[in-house]
């Protein structure tokens, strides 16, 4: 099988200047893209589809230094090489943009076939240390998985990005396919804790089983050789909800619901896909930025329940850990008892709760998490608007629906997105409970 034809990014503010570049390396059998300014390149390469960046020094706004110093925040020269194409002479500039990550310097007017051996030297050099990576020993232990280490033969590890007790997310690169995705690497060796490795498999399987935009997509899930269990997810750019909360404080109710209403209806696919999430809270809801806008995602399938076993009756623990948070978690959870979907409504009624006021309807005067479990079983949350006075009666009484300790008062996933664009259209109007 032959190499894949490399892609080339063509960014110059000059149309003339830009077309005729272009033109000449597809002639050269090259694909070519091209971008009139700083920002349109960026947005390309965030797409994962750039093999190299032809890049002008000279624009309007952003300039090609600002571009690539942007680039070389994530990526680096091996894995992204860039080339200045540029007017500019002076050993000034030529040492500022080498010093800034640059791969080579090609000063205009361009001598093409020059240029042309220029862009074919650094290509060999990334597809050969591309080649020397997937070549590379496999990490035989999570803490081998390390930056530069390659999982699969497939998936380069750039940075860690995230992360906690059960593993680390990381950057990564799908050296095939030649774009970046999102890596969760189990933190124990599936060869020596198949219990942990049963429920990282259930996370994929459980996402998988969940297809819906408002939902991250999980795309491959193995184990290497060395026993290095891996997911491989869509990689997302922005922060959590944990973290706007950190930064802003209490969320508007529009601004609330803007974020409810995606996460309700992934819910409601997961509902009806036969899943309970189990773990709804701040830290797993993550706003994505897309060229089109905000899109709110759910992660952390990884504590996801089948309905019909949860139905059943389920011990809450493995050895003894409690899974998913207290402060979010439905009363009926910690009974040891059945429990079906609208347990993730409650967890989504607390967390609501707490975007509006800017803390939690529960707070136990004692670190004792006994405490906490007796308040939710036994007492009502306090009024919301004691605490939010803006709030309209009929959010607040939403809410509170949703923090009902009988489960067949709170509505479904379905019903409270609906419900909560109803009130934010007519705050004051009591809720149609048939909505």
């Amino acid at each position: 099988m032959s190499d894949p034809v490399a892609t080339i990014l063509v960014v110059d503010d000059l149309p003339a200047n830009r077309d005729l570049m272009a033109r000449r390396l597809q002639r050269s059998g090259f694909q070519v893209l091209a971008a009139a300014s700083g920002l349109e390149a960026l947005e390309l390469v965030r797409r994962g589809s750039v093999d190299m960046v032809l890049l002008d020094i000279m624009m309007p706004g952003m300039t090609g230094l600002d571009v690539l110093r942007t680039l070389r925040a994530t990526r680096s020269p091996a894995a992204l090489p860039v080339l200045m194409v540029t007017a500019k002479t002076d050993s000034e500039d030529i040492v500022e943009a080498l010093s800034l990550g640059a791969n080579d310097y090609i000063t205009k007017p361009v001598d093409y076939p020059v240029a042309l051996a220029r862009i074919q030297t650094h290509l060999r050099t990334k597809q050969a240390l591309r080649t020397e990576a997937v070549a590379a020993v496999e990490p035989r232990s999570p803490a081998q998985a390390v930056p530069g280490s390659v999982l699969g033969g497939r998936y380069r590890l750039d940075q860690p990005i995230g992360g906690g007790s059960f593993g680390t997310v990381f950057r990564a690169r799908h050296l095939e396919l030649n774009r970046d995705v999102a890596v969760k690497v189990l933190a124990t060796s599936a060869g020596t804790d198949p219990e942990a490795l049963q429920r990282f498999r259930r996370e994929g399987d459980s996402a998988c089983r969940v297809q819906h935009p408002n939902a991250v997509a999980v795309f491959d899930f193995a184990v290497n050789p060395g026993g290095v269990a891996y997911l491989v997810m869509e990689l997302l750019e922005g922060h959590s909800l944990e973290k706007e909360l950190e930064e802003r404080g209490p969320l508007s109710p529009l601004r609330s619901a803007e974020i409810v209403v995606p996460v309700c209806s992934a819910l409601a696919a997961a509902h009806a896909a036969g899943l309970i999430h189990r773990d709804i809270k701040p830290s797993n809801v993550f706003l994505h930025r897309t060229e089109r806008g905000e899109v709110t995602k759910i992660l952390d399938f990884g504590i996801a329940k089948l309905a019909a076993d949860s139905a059943i009756g389920q011990s809450l623990t493995i050895d003894g850990s409690l899974l998913g948070t207290p402060a979010y978690m439905a009363p009926e959870r910690f009974r040891r008892g059945p429990y079906g979907p609208k347990s993730d409504i409650y967890s989504v009624g607390a967390m609501l709760y707490e975007m509006l006021t800017g803390r939690l309807p529960f707070i136990p005067s004692t670190a004792d998490p006994l405490a906490l479990v007796a308040m939710q079983a036994e007492e009502d949350p306090p009024p919301l608007r004691a605490r939010r006075p803006d709030v309209s009666p009929a959010l607040e009484a939403l809410v509170l629906q949703a923090l009902s300790r009988n489960p067949d008062v709170r509505p479904t996933a379905d019903q409270l997105a609906r419900r909560m664009a109803h009130v934010l259209a007519d705050p004051f109007t009591p809720i149609d409970e048939r909505a």
